[in-house]
């Protein structure tokens, strides 16, 4: 036998978590999918003063029987005012019959008692995501004192009416007449039960009497429900029974007002969400624009400068051919396209600069790599045809001074020897 515990409401959109006797279900669809029996749309929450609606369900998916037993009411969404069809409640799905028996109703009503106490605050929702609060109850009914709650929900052999609409019932106690009828509608697949006449009535004017027929007790039978003629008032009451049939359709019209003006003020709560997303995206595409529109002008500016910049320089190329280039060392021809030009200007470059840079006084020991460095700028001068007697001019200034800087170091190593020899 497959039981399953699931607990719903609209805590922002309809949410939903499922478990059975072992564990808690994620994927839901892997056991019935697309399960959408759970948010009512034939008896739905119209009004915050609607009393609890028990309701069963005997269905047929894919070849598969199932009865769905759920306990709901009236809740509002945790970031919203809306009062029609805001529900939360809980439920027991089997594969087999659930029974009205007093065990399985109380576990019903102590598992909803204890999903509004966690998640609710009053008569709204404290968060949008109720995951956690479900997880302990589950956790609790399971491991409970008494075994696992759910392996002992009393069932039977399950089949399919197929009636053709669902019936309702108006009961004084929502628990103790569904025990009561419980064999009365084993042949009905959808059946409703509450002890709120006017929601009841309210709904069958909504739908008709013949798809949402409504029972009451009538001489201990339940029978097709129908108005009954008003008793008369005694003359020393007639106008308090006026003044109070007139409080009630002024406090009825009250409700109704209020209902109205909820649903309103939710549909522009989201009606305001989606224009702001809308004015957001919006945003977003303008920026969009004007950067493109920022970078074709750019492009544009660039075409057109470039493209004068290169018909000047064709201009002048064509008027008069360049003078033939002097080469001086402060003026070098590399062909970035050639890489033996460029590995030519570099070690040129580096050679010359070694030469600016020597210390004959402290880099007496480089004197080699100094001299070594004048015959790369001699080699590649004279290949370049490049002028460097500037760097002529330092090299032989240097030479001078690495000349007195080599004679003075001989002549201290000379003094030093000679103090060697003599005698202690």
């Amino acid at each position: 036998m497959s039981m399953y515990l699931i607990f719903f409401g609209k805590s922002q959109d309809f949410s939903t978590r499922y478990y059975d006797r072992e564990n808690s279900i994620d994927d839901f669809n892997s056991v019935i999918k697309d399960f959408d029996l759970l948010e009512s749309k034939v008896f739905t929450v119209d009004d915050i003063k609607n009393k609890e609606i028990l309701s069963r369900y005997f269905f047929n998916l894919k070849g598969r029987n199932f009865c769905l037993l759920k306990l709901y009411s009236f809740a509002q969404a945790f970031s919203g005012n809306r009062i029609a069809g805001s529900i939360y409640g809980v439920g027991l799905l089997s594969d087999r019959c659930i029974q009205f028996t007093k065990d399985n109703l109380e576990l019903l009503r102590a598992a909803k008692q204890k999903f509004a106490e966690l998640s609710l605050d009053g008569a709204k929702f404290k968060k949008s995501d109720f995951q956690e609060d479900t997880d302990r109850i589950w956790k609790a009914i399971v491991t409970s004192n008494n075994g696992n709650l759910l392996e002992k929900v009393t069932t039977s052999t399950l089949s399919i009416n197929k009636t053709e609409s669902q019936v309702a019932f108006y009961v004084k106690d929502l628990f103790g007449d569904a025990i009561k009828l419980n064999n009365r509608i084993s042949n009905q697949d959808i059946v409703y039960l509450s002890e709120d006449l006017e929601h009841l009535k309210r709904t069958q004017n909504k739908w008709g009497k013949d798809n949402f027929p409504v029972y009451w007790e009538k001489n201990n039978e339940f029978v097709i429900y129908k108005d009954e003629p008003p008793t008369m008032p005694t003359p020393q009451h007639k106008d308090q029974h006026v003044s109070s049939s007139a409080k009630s359709r002024e406090d009825e019209d009250i409700l109704k007002l209020r209902s109205e003006l909820a649903d309103f003020q939710y549909n522009n709560q989201h009606l305001q969400q989606s224009l702001d997303r809308v004015k957001g995206k919006l945003k977003v595409f303008k920026n969009i624009v004007y950067g493109l529109l920022g970078l074709i002008i750019l492009l544009l500016l660039y075409v057109v400068l470039f493209t004068g910049d290169l018909a000047t320089k064709k201009k002048d190329t064509q008027a008069a051919p360049p003078p033939a280039p002097v080469e001086t060392a402060n003026s070098i021809n590399i062909s970035i396209a050639d890489t033996a030009s460029i590995d030519s200007g570099v070690s040129f470059l580096t050679a010359v600069q070694f030469i600016y840079s020597f210390d004959p006084k402290n880099q007496i020991r480089d004197t080699i790599k100094f001299y070594d460095k004048m015959k790369i700028v001699d080699k590649i001068s004279g290949m370049n045809k490049y002028s460097v007697e500037a760097v002529k001019s330092v090299y032989v200034s240097k030479c001078e001074e690495v000349k007195i800087t080599a004679s003075r170091i001989k002549s201290a190593k000379t003094v030093e020897k000679k103090a060697d020899k003599k005698p202690i």
